[in-house]
């Protein structure tokens, strides 16, 4: 009688093992996939009438399951999908949007479809805020802090690097010279000359367009006699060039109205082309001391010739000046 309950406990055993672990399984938690599946969307997603789109929201949370950020996390844009024509609807992330087309797609595969396109405009998105990021530091301002042996420190602050800055435009300026002019030839007589120039900045290169104004005039030479001969002309340029260092270097035409008087007077134009250079040294900071020496040649003359005595006078062919005076900068 003993050994036949012992025999009866050691096959009822088993058995109560194996319905256990069957009332286990029974009540065990559904998969990831069904939870996934049971699962709302996630918060930064919305669906916009549920019932006209192609396939169901736990449809697309199973889709966008590997793809999205968590719903606690605050960083992805918010997402809105909603119909947009019979077989496609609008996927809009953020600021981007996009109508994809479903044709005859509709539930699991219509998901998929649209969590492909939603994780796109996700990356794109996320380059944005990247690319922006990268651009306002690129723009910061760049401060270099220097501290001498016995000063406090001092902070300089750069908005460029220094091989881009531009050169700053030169100042507007004023020239006033006078001097001396003579043709190469025994006939050009000396004569006087006094210039005003003014120099007009042209881009930020160091060019510069001078306009320019002279007056010219010889004394009267064999005064109370028959070959009396005086000269006087008034000139105009439009010179052009640029400066090195203190040396200043111009070129361009000119034109003159002359007139001469005495025994054989005379008037007209002398036209030509001339070439500058002129020093121009600081004095202060607005006033600089002027040399300029300018040659002149010209496209026509005047000769003026008394047979009896041989003597006679022409208008230069070849001209050199030598002038000194004084510029002033008019900007401040």
């Amino acid at each position: 009688m003993h050994r036949r309950c012992k025999r009866i406990r050691l096959v009822t055993l088993p058995r109560l093992a194996c319905a256990a672990l069957g009332l286990v399984a029974a009540v065990q938690p559904a998969t990831a996939e069904e939870r996934a599946a049971d699962a709302p969307l996630p918060a930064p997603i919305t669906l916009v009438d549920p019932g006209a789109a192609p396939f169901s929201s736990a449809e697309l949370a199973h889709a966008l399951l590997a793809r999205l950020f968590p719903a606690e996390e605050s960083g992805p844009p918010r997402v809105r999908i909603e119909p947009a024509s019979p077989g496609a609807v609008s996927v809009q992330v953020g600021d981007r949007s996009r109508v994809v087309a479903l044709g005859d797609r509709t539930g699991p595969a219509a998901a998929r479809v649209v969590a492909l396109v939603v994780a796109e405009l996700m990356s794109d998105a996320e380059e944005d805020v990247r690319r922006e990021a990268a651009d306002t530091t690129a723009a910061a301002p760049a401060v270099t802090v220097a501290r001498a042996t016995n000063a406090p420190p001092a902070a300089s602050l750069s908005t460029a690097p220094a091989r881009e800055a531009s050169a700053p435009a030169a100042p507007l300026r004023l020239y006033l010279t006078g001097g001396v002019a003579k043709g190469i030839s025994e006939e050009e007589k000396f004569a006087g000359t006094v210039d005003a120039d003014v120099t007009l900045p042209v881009g930020r290169k160091g060019w510069r367009l001078a306009p320019s104004a002279g007056f010219v005039f010889m004394p009267t030479r064999n005064a109370g006699t028959w070959s009396q001969v005086s000269y006087s002309a008034a000139v105009a340029r439009l010179l052009g060039g640029t400066s090195w260092g203190a040396m200043e270097f111009f070129g361009g035409p000119f034109v003159a109205r002359y007139s001469i008087e005495g025994g054989t007077a005379h008037a007209g134009f002398l036209f030509g082309a001339e070439a500058m250079a002129r020093l121009a040294a600081p004095l202060s900071r607005r006033t600089r001391l002027v040399v300029a020496t300018r040659a002149n040649v010209y496209g026509n003359r005047v000769r003026v010739f008394w047979p009896d005595d041989g003597a006679g006078y022409a208008t230069p062919r070849l001209e050199l000046t030598i002038g000194v005076g004084l510029a002033w900068d008019w900007t401040s």
